[in-house]
């Protein structure tokens, strides 16, 4: 298992958080961001889809999945489970199949679709205290 362990005090420390997830991303497809609302889940997200050449990237939290597609035509899924209530949505919505994909995918409130989750998947931990954000990336 690797770990990787990272303290962003300003947005600008973000890229290399983005550049150490976008290394993993040539071996792991599926990334869960798990943190407090607010904590920068979605900011860091918008970091690592611009450094694929997505220009234009925001919060799926009411659409739940946005689609993206980066500058060598790779799909990129940005998902966020935060309004997901049942188990019987995760499988009207599609996204059963998006991650059976070989796509990439960042996945937001992970916790809400646990038992949908394959077991190959990197985990990005943001601890937020005063602050100073400690960003935890488990794989």
């Amino acid at each position: 298992m690797s770990s990787y362990s990272f303290v962003v005090n300003n947005i600008s420390d973000l890229d290399q958080v983005a550049h150490k997830i976008l290394q993993m991303s040539k071996t792991n497809k599926i990334f869960l961001f798990e943190g407090e609302m607010g904590s920068g889940k979605t900011t860091l997200i918008k970091k690592i889809v611009a450094l694929l050449g997505v220009s234009e990237s925001n919060s799926p939290t009411f659409s739940i999945i946005n689609t993206y597609l980066g500058s060598n035509n790779q799909t990129i899924y940005h998902v966020d489970c935060y309004r997901i209530e049942n188990e019987s949505e995760v499988e009207n919505i599609g996204l059963l199949e998006i991650l059976n994909e070989q796509n990439l995918c960042f996945v937001e409130w992970p916790k809400k679709i646990h038992n949908f989750l394959p077991d190959n998947c990197v985990s990005v931990i943001i601890n937020l205290k005063e602050d100073i954000r400690k960003i935890l990336i488990q794989s």
